[in-house]
């Protein structure tokens, strides 16, 4: 058990000498950047929680404007924890998740050793499971240094569970013992529900419990050919039944019915698919969703292909000699899978299920060697050691590349610091528009609604948002944004059910008619953000804003930061996107290798006095080049893109910071760290 998690917290504490010499650029303002964005939504209920504004159930008012939604029906776990935390050694919740973190996440080797070694009397799998799911690659990074998120206390729950279970239904030697193991039961389900609040898995898991009850009676069928009903009705199964189901909380299992249902429908059969009406599905953007091939997969579990599959023939082992326990992990197993249907990130769940499988091989040859040679007491003893520490070292070698691993933060401290600016700049009653991906951030820094974030970016309000920045038209991103205010999801959804389509319904937030028209005007300022990181994913905003309905297909216009060096007269030496190019500013043309001309069709300039655009007359086509001047003095940026991009709401307003007054008004700049515009 303990070399498991040594070797845990080993990879995941490594890197802090590192996060100590950046502070510059990975702490903001004394506090260190969490390193993904829902760790800024679980750190803010948090934050809500300890201010007395969080109420169960009731109206979030800085989420999914102007719908809302509603705060969890409980504080999660890690919210309240840390909260209590913070209260305590009065110190920032990013500082305590920075050490806390990778501890939480190495506390499931306890509950998957004893299951495995005291349950399935297989102790070579136990450290299989417990390194491999330690080490593993994508668990590493989804419970690295300062990721406050829930996955260690899913990784925890699917087996301290089924260790309860197990123990309650097939080791308890007396009532006294069962009930103690049934409280156990009662204190993992409640907690596993409190930490994660997705009441589905716990139904998944209660279903796999009664299995194992009515495991003998389903032996007892095959054997005899016989079914009576009567013997489902026997007092004894079906109290053990009763009692199981009140350890799981019959409340919580109900809310499952409906949580299951709606998770299978959206991983399984609506993932990437538009969303209803037609409109883009922005799931297909998300990278932690993307498809894993084996290869992949492979990297990120177990750390290579060939032991990938001797993990699963070893689970398929594991599965015929070990049935029972094999049973209680099948929920495991199956959201693990959904690692190739385009989920990566539930291949974490898969890591300790090839570890057990690859250590369960050794455990069936351990089993063979030992009876063969008649070992018992340190004869026993001291090989099984020696095979164990083998196992672990090529275990701990073959994903070596996790103490590699440094996590980074999930922007850097000039972004967090204009979140913060943001919440100086803005009044506390505004909105902000802006891409989902900053939603929680912004409303944990700046303490802002947002129109979307990570926790509600499926709905046809994020094409909108698209929309507006992508469109060429100022006006339109004036008339799309008001109309958000107006007209949210429900807004839209009650559109779609009036029969209008998705193409109409466009037309009317681009000609403004839903605000004209609205007999209440939300009083809220509405600022647009933008923010250095948003240059990158404006690959995938154009594509969502050039939504084309018929075809259910956008067009992706990048922008491509470079960096440009003088090299003579009027000639530059560019690096573009990793292309190196000779850029000739008189002539506007890009020379790449040594005969490849691409044609520019327009230079820009900007300077904080104006705006210089030079058009190539010479050709009918060609893309764009832009120098920009910074907040650093004498310090000019570079961007390569498209015509489209060029002429796009967002390259105007943000690299160019050319804006239409009478929709617009700037705020404050500090380009290229931020910009913020006041909609008018």
């Amino acid at each position: 058990m303990g070399l498991p998690i040594i070797l845990g917290l080993w990879a995941r504490y490594k890197p802090v000498p590192y996060w100590e010499a950046h502070k510059a650029q990975f702490y903001v303002e004394g506090r260190p950047i969490f390193t993904a964005y829902d760790s800024y939504y679980f750190a803010r209920l948090a934050e809500d929680y300890k201010m007395g504004v969080f109420v169960p159930g009731g109206e979030d008012k800085l989420r999914f404007v102007p719908d809302y939604t509603n705060y969890p029906v409980v504080i999660p776990f890690y919210s309240w924890l840390f909260e209590k935390l913070s209260v305590l050694f009065n110190k920032p919740i990013e500082n305590l998740s920075f050490w806390l973190v990778p501890l939480l996440a190495v506390l499931f080797v306890i509950p998957l050793v004893l299951l495995l070694y005291f349950g399935a009397d297989a102790p070579l799998a136990a450290i299989g499971g417990g390194v491999v799911g330690a080490l593993a690659l994508i668990y590493l990074v989804r419970t690295s240094l300062n990721r406050l998120d829930t996955d260690s206390i899913v990784m925890f729950s699917f087996f301290a569970i089924p260790l309860a279970v197990y123990f309650a239904v097939e080791k308890a030697k007396s009532k006294r013992e069962k009930y103690l193991f049934l409280l156990l039961l009662a204190l993992f389900s409640n907690l596993f529900y409190w930490g994660y609040l997705h009441a589905g898995l716990n139904l998944a898991l209660w279903l796999v419990s009664v299995l194992l009850l009515l495991l003998p009676l389903f032996k007892k069928w095959v054997e005899t050919k016989r079914f009576d009903i009567k013997e489902l009705l026997d007092k004894q199964l079906l109290l053990d039944i009763g009692l199981l189901t009140l350890a799981f909380n019959p409340v919580i299992l109900l809310f499952g019915i409906s949580a299951l249902l709606w998770r299978l429908a959206k991983y399984v059969f609506h993932f990437g698919k538009p969303i209803e009406g037609g409109f883009p599905n922005v799931q297909i953007s998300i990278s932690e969703l993307q498809h894993l091939g084996f290869d992949a997969l492979a990297k990120m579990t177990v750390g290579s292909e060939w032991l990938l599959f001797l993990g699963f023939f070893g689970l398929v082992l594991f599965a015929w000699r070990r049935f029972k326990v094999f049973l209680l992990l099948l929920p495991l197993l199956l959201i693990g899978l959904l690692a190739f249907k385009g989920a990566s990130r539930f291949a974490m769940f898969l890591a300790p299920l090839l570890g057990i499988g690859i250590g369960f091989i050794l455990d069936l040859l351990w089993g063979y060697l030992k009876e063969r040679f008649g070992w018992s007491g340190w004869k026993e003893a001291l090989p099984l050691s020696v095979l164990a520490l083998l196992l672990a070292a090529v275990l701990a070698y073959a994903n070596r590349y996790s103490f590699q691993f440094i996590p980074r933060p999930i922007m850097n401290s000039a972004i967090a610091s204009a979140f913060i600016e943001l919440g100086r700049q803005t009044p506390s009653n505004a909105w902000i528009y802006t891409w989902w991906d900053y939603g929680y951030a912004i409303q944990y820094y700046a303490r802002r609604a947002t129109f979307h974030d990570g926790g509600s970016q499926y709905s046809p309000k994020t094409y909108f948002v698209a929309l507006g920045f992508t469109a060429t038209s100022q006006e339109v991103g004036y008339n799309v944004t008001k109309s958000l205010t107006v007209c949210g999801a429900k807004c839209i959804e009650e559109l779609l059910k009036e029969g209008k389509t998705a193409e109409e319904i466009k037309e009317l937030f681009v000609k403004g008619e839903l605000w004209k028209r609205a007999d209440k005007k939300e009083l809220h300022p509405v600022y647009w953000a933008f923010t250095e990181d948003l240059i990158g994913k404006f690959y995938w905003i154009s594509y969502f804003g050039t939504w084309d309905f018929k075809t259910e297909k956008g067009e992706h216009h990048p922008i491509y930061p470079a960096v440009c060096r003088e090299k003579g007269e009027n000639l530059y030496l560019c690096n573009i996107g990793g292309m190196l190019a000779l850029l000739d500013k008189k002539d506007l043309k890009l020379l790449v290798g040594k005969n490849r001309f691409i044609p520019l069709k327009v230079f820009a300039l900007r300077t904080p006095q104006k705006l210089e655009i030079k058009e190539n007359k010479k050709f009918p086509f060609g893309n764009a080049m832009e120098e920009v001047y910074t907040y650093r003095p004498n310090f000019y940026a570079w961007y390569y893109t498209d015509l489209r991009a060029f002429e796009s709401n967002f390259n105007r307003m943000y690299p160019l910071r050319v804006w239409d007054s009478r929709y617009f008004e700037k705020v404050k700049e500090r380009f290229p760290d931020y910009t913020f515009y006041l909609v008018r």
